[in-house]
C-alpha cells in the first residue's frame, strides 16, 4: 500500500513538473482555479466573430442569426451540443468524486492560446483526464472538444480491470428559435457525418427579412448516446476529438470538417494557437511593468474577451458579414440580461475606440453593420415622420427597432444613436486617415443622419434657438426631457462632420450645407452661469440622481468641452451618480479627471470602475458590482476600462482638425503600483506605433508600414517641426503637448 502511494505521489510530481515545462504562457495570461464561480453566468464566453459559447452553458450562437419579430427579436439559441464531459469507467462503475483528489480538478482560462481546459487527476486510479475547449480561431466554423486520458505506470485497485471513457452531451432543453430536421444520420462510411438542418422560427420584420434564417450543423460523430472508447490496460494514453461545424451553407460547414480532419490534433490546436499568438503578437497587447498581476490578467482577459466576439481576419473560408458587437458579446443573447445580442450605442462609444487599435480592419467591419443596415435606418426615420436615417436604439439582424417592448420610450427618445454612430465615423476616420474610405462609407451615413437631426430640430421663430425635445440621453433615469446637453452636443460634432466629409468629397449643395450649419449654430447646450457647470437637461436640479455617465462625457469622448467648466461637471456628477451604475461610467470618470491633471480622482474612479465589477476566477466582467443584478461579460464595461488605460493614462487621442487627423499626446501616467505601460500597439493612419508611458515620461514610437506614402508634423507649443514618415517622440514631465498630424 506505502509503495502503490509511493508511485503514486511520484506520478503527480512528474505530472506537475511537465505542466510547468510545457506550459510557456505568461502568468498574466493564465487564469487558473480549483473551484467554479457559484454563477456559472461568470464561465469565460468564447468566440470566433462567427460562433460563440458559454463554457459548461446551454447555447451556442452564430453572427447574425436572430429570431422573433420585432422586440421579441434575439439571438436563435443552438443547443450547447459542444457541452461534454468524460468519465473514466471500468466494469465496476465510473469514477466517482471520491476518486479525486483535494484540489484535484483544475480548471484554466488560458488566453494567450485561446482554449479553456480543466484537468483532473484521480488519486486513487493513478491517471488524469484532461478536456480542452474552444472555437477555433482560423477554421471559425468549427468549435472543438478534446480529451486526452493519462495513465500512470502505476495505478490503483482496478488496474487489471480494462477501462473505457465514456463521453456525454449536455446540449440543455430543445430551442425554441429553431426548428430541426436531419439531413442525415451518418454512418461508418467515411464523409458521411451526421447533419441537422436548423431554420429559424419567426422572422424580424417582413420588408427586410423575407425568410427565415436556416443553418447547418454538422458532426465530426454523433453523441446522440454517449459514446464509449476502449482503454486497454497496456495503452499509457487515449485521445479524442469531437468537432462541430456550423454555417449557412452546408457545403462550406461539411468543406470545413473535411479540412479541420485532414489535420492531426496537435496540428488543428497549433493552428488556433498561432492565430491567437498573431494577435496578442502583432495586433494588440498591453503588458504592465511591476507587481500588478492581477491587473495585467484583467487587461488580458477583457482584450480576449472583447477580440472573441470579433471576426477572424485570416479563416480557412471568406467570412460572413459581421453583425455587430452587442453588450455581452456573441456567445451570448438569448436572455434579457444579455440584451438578447442587440447592438446599442455601446458598440460605437464604448467598444469601437478599443477596437480600433486591434487593427482597422477591425473596425471597419464593426462600422460595415451600419452601412449595410442604412437603408433600414431611413425606413426608422419615414416611419416616425423625419427625413434621413435614425438608427434604431436596438437593432440586429434587419436593423429595425427591435427594441424590448416593455420600454417603447427608449426605443422613442435616445436618439442620441445616430449621432453617435456619426461621431464614431468621425473618430475612425481621425485614427485611419483614410480619406477614402470617408467618401465611400462614412459620408452616406453622416449625410442621413444629419438630415434626420435637422428634422427632429424644433427651432425658434423669433429667437436664434433650436432644441432637440422629448428626448433621452444616456441617463434612462430621466426620460422625456428637453435638450438632454450630451444629445445636443454629439448632435452637434455629427452636423459639423457631414458638412465637412460632403465638402471633403465633392457635394457642392451649398444649400444642404447651409441647412445643416444653421442647426448647428442654433442648437441649444444649457450653461448655468452661477454654477459654471452644464445642466443635464432643462429643468435638472443639482443634486438630483442620475443613472449613469452623461454630461461629463462632454469632455471625453467628445471634447466638446476641456475648460474649467467640465470639471465643475465632474465634481457635480461624481456627487449624484447611483452606486448601482454600469461600470464604464466609473471608468469615464477616471478618464475625465485623468485627462484634466486630477491625477488622484483619476487613480480612485479607475479601481471603483473595475474593483467591484470584475468575477475572480476567469476575469469575467459584470455590468452592476456585485450585490447588484446585471448582465456577465460585460463587454461594455471592458471597452470603458481600456479606454481610461489608453486615453486616460495613456494620455493619446485622436481628433480630425479640419483636413488633417491629429494625435494629441501628453505626458501620461501608470496606475497605481504600475511602473510603466507598454501598449502594443496603436494605429495611426499608415503606421503602426509603441506606447510606453509611467508616471514621468511617455514615449511614442511609431513606425512606418509597407507601402506608406504620407509624412508627419508635429507642433509642440509655437514649435512645428517636420517628422517625416515615421516619428519617435520622447515627453517627460513638464513638457506641454504635442500634436501630430498626418500629412496625405
Amino acid at each position: 500500500m506505502a509503495k502503490k502511494m509511493l508511485n503514486f505521489l511520484w506520478f503527480v510530481v512528474i505530472l506537475s513538473v511537465l505542466r510547468v515545462c510545457t506550459a510557456a504562457t505568461p502568468e498574466s495570461y493564465l487564469l487558473q482555479t480549483y473551484s467554479l464561480p457559484s454563477d456559472l453566468n461568470f464561465m469565460p464566453t468564447l468566440g470566433n466573430g462567427h460562433l460563440g459559447y458559454t463554457v459548461f452553458g446551454d447555447a451556442i450562437f452564430m453572427n447574425g442569426v436572430y429570431n422573433g419579430p420585432a422586440g421579441n427579436s434575439k439571438r436563435a439559441r443552438i443547443p450547447n451540443w459542444l457541452n461534454i464531459t468524460t468519465e473514466v469507467c471500468d466494469r465496476f462503475g465510473c469514477a466517482t468524486d471520491a476518486d479525486v483528489a483535494v484540489n484535484g480538478t483544475s480548471y484554466e482560462m488560458n488566453l494567450r492560446d485561446g482554449y479553456f481546459r480543466s484537468i483532473t487527476t484521480y488519486n486513487t486510479l493513478g491517471l488524469s483526464i484532461e478536456q480542452r475547449t474552444y472555437p477555433h480561431k482560423f477554421f471559425n466554423r468549427a468549435l472543438v472538444y478534446e480529451v486526452v486520458a493519462t495513465r500512470s505506470t502505476a495505478y490503483g485497485t482496478r488496474a487489471n480491470s480494462p477501462q473505457f471513457l465514456r463521453l456525454s452531451q449536455h446540449p440543455g432543453n430543445a430551442s425554441d428559435a429553431f426548428e430541426f430536421v436531419v439531413v442525415s444520420n451518418g454512418s461508418s462510411a467515411s464523409g458521411d457525418y451526421r447533419t441537422i438542418r436548423g431554420r429559424t422560427d419567426i422572422i424580424e420584420f417582413e420588408r427586410f427579412q423575407q425568410q427565415p434564417q436556416e443553418i447547418y450543423i454538422i458532426f465530426s460523430q454523433s453523441l446522440e448516446e454517449p459514446l464509449q472508447l476502449e482503454w486497454p490496460t497496456w495503452q499509457a494514453e487515449v485521445r479524442h476529438r469531437i468537432i462541430i461545424c456550423i454555417d449557412r451553407q452546408q457545403s462550406v460547414a461539411l468543406k470545413e470538417l473535411q479540412d479541420v480532419l485532414q489535420l492531426n490534433a496537435n496540428s488543428m490546436l497549433q493552428r488556433h494557437t498561432v492565430a491567437w499568438h498573431n494577435f496578442w503578437d502583432r495586433d494588440f497587447s498591453i503588458e504592465l511593468v511591476g507587481n500588478v498581476l492581477e491587473l495585467s490578467q484583467i487587461i488580458n482577459a477583457g482584450i480576449f474577451y472583447l477580440a472573441s466576439s470579433l471576426p477572424s481576419l485570416s479563416t480557412n473560408q471568406v467570412n460572413e458579414p459581421f453583425y455587430g458587437l452587442s453588450p455581452t458579446g456573441l456567445g451570448r443573447g438569448n436572455l434579457e440580461a444579455d440584451y438578447q445580442g442587440h447592438n446599442f450605442w455601446d458598440t460605437e462609444i464604448w467598444m469601437l475606440p478599443v477596437v480600433t487599435h486591434f487593427g482597422f480592419e477591425y473596425g471597419k467591419q464593426v462600422l460595415d453593420y451600419r452601412s449595410r443596415k442604412l437603408e433600414a435606418a431611413k425606413y426608422n426615420a419615414r416611419s416616425k415622420g423625419y427625413k434621413g436615417a435614425r438608427f434604431p436604439w436596438e437593432s440586429a439582424y434587419t436593423g429595425t427597432e427591435v427594441t424590448n417592448p416593455c420600454c417603447p420610450e427608449v426605443a422613442q427618445q435616445e436618439i442620441h444613436i445616430s449621432p453617435d454612430i456619426s461621431f464614431a465615423l468621425q473618430k475612425f476616420f481621425a485614427h485611419s486617415g483614410d480619406y477614402a474610405w470617408v467618401c465611400d462609407k462614412a459620408w452616406p451615413i453622416a449625410a442621413e443622419v444629419a438630415e434626420f437631426l435637422v428634422s427632429r430640430a424644433a427651432c425658434e421663430e423669433f429667437r436664434p434657438v433650436c432644441h432637440l425635445l422629448n428626448v433621452m440621453g444616456p441617463d434612462e433615469d430621466h426620460p422625456d426631457v428637453d435638450d438632454n446637453v450630451y444629445t445636443n452636443a454629439v448632435s452637434k460634432i455629427a452636423l459639423e462632420f457631414a458638412e465637412w466629409a460632403g465638402e471633403m468629397c465633392g457635394n457642392d449643395s451649398t444649400e444642404l450645407f447651409e441647412k445643416w450649419r444653421r442647426v448647428n449654430d442654433r442648437l441649444l447646450i444649457l450653461h448655468d452661469t452661477a454654477l459654471d457647470y452644464h445642466p443635464q437637461h432643462v429643468g435638472y436640479v443639482v443634486n438630483t440622481t442620475i443613472k449613469q455617465a452623461d454630461t461629463i462625457l462632454l469632455g471625453y469622448p467628445l471634447r466638446y468641452d476641456i475648460s474649467t467648466t467640465h470639471l465643475n461637471d465632474l465634481r457635480i456628477y461624481s456627487n449624484v451618480t447611483r452606486e448601482s451604475g454600469p461600470a464604464m461610467t466609473w471608468s469615464m470618470f477616471a478618464t475625465n479627471y485623468l485627462t484634466s491633471s486630477e491625477e488622484w480622482l483619476g487613480h480612485e474612479y479607475f479601481e471603483r470602475g473595475y474593483k467591484d465589477y470584475v468575477r475572480p476566477e476567469f476575469k469575467v466582467w459584470s455590468e452592476t458590482p456585485l450585490g447588484f443584478e446585471g448582465s456577465a461579460n460585460f463587454l461594455t464595461g471592458i471597452g470603458g476600462f481600456l479606454q481610461a488605460m489608453i486615453y486616460g493614462y495613456g494620455g493619446v487621442n485622436f481628433v480630425r482638425d479640419n483636413n488633417k487627423t491629429t494625435m494629441i499626446l501628453r505626458v501620461g501616467t501608470s496606475p497605481l503600483y504600475v511602473d510603466e505601460v507598454h501598449v502594443n500597439y496603436l494605429r495611426y493612419a499608415r503606421n503602426t506605433c509603441r506606447w510606453v508611458f509611467g508616471d514621468r515620461f511617455s514615449n511614442m514610437d511609431c513606425g512606418v508600414r509597407s507601402g506608406a506614402q504620407g509624412t508627419f508634423e508635429m507642433v509642440q507649443g509655437k514649435k512645428r517641426t517636420l517628422l517625416g514618415r515615421s516619428f519617435n517622440v520622447t515627453l517627460v514631465k513638464g513638457d506641454e503637448p504635442v500634436h501630430i498630424s498626418y500629412l496625405e
